[in-house]
């Protein structure tokens, strides 16, 4: 399975721009459990960016943002929770698998 972080905006001229990222398949139980976290508890998240240079000197960038989530559906939200967790036990039993031959 996929996911991917989807950020949608319009030009001055109404245009649609969309940038999508995807989600590694390792990030995805943390990302959901974020995502779970912030939607119960109705507080809003602070968006912020690093830059980082080639010599690994950290620098936080001057736009920042807030907002809140909103679910098109509660139920459509814990089927994907479960959707991932299920994809994660497959494959550990995988991994297992492997490891024990």
């Amino acid at each position: 399975m996929k996911l991917r972080l989807i950020l949608k905006t319009k030009t001055k001229k109404n245009k649609d721009i969309i940038l999508k990222f995807n989600i590694a398949p390792s990030k995805h139980i943390g990302f959901i459990n974020f995502i779970n976290l912030a939607h119960g508890q109705d507080l809003p998240i602070e968006i912020s960016f690093e830059k980082i240079s080639k010599s690994g000197e950290r620098d936080e960038s001057k736009i920042v943002g807030q907002f809140k989530l909103q679910g098109k559906a509660d139920l459509k939200l814990s089927e994907l929770e479960e959707e991932i967790q299920d994809a994660e036990r497959k494959k550990k039993k995988l991994q297992q698998k492997r490891k024990q031959q």
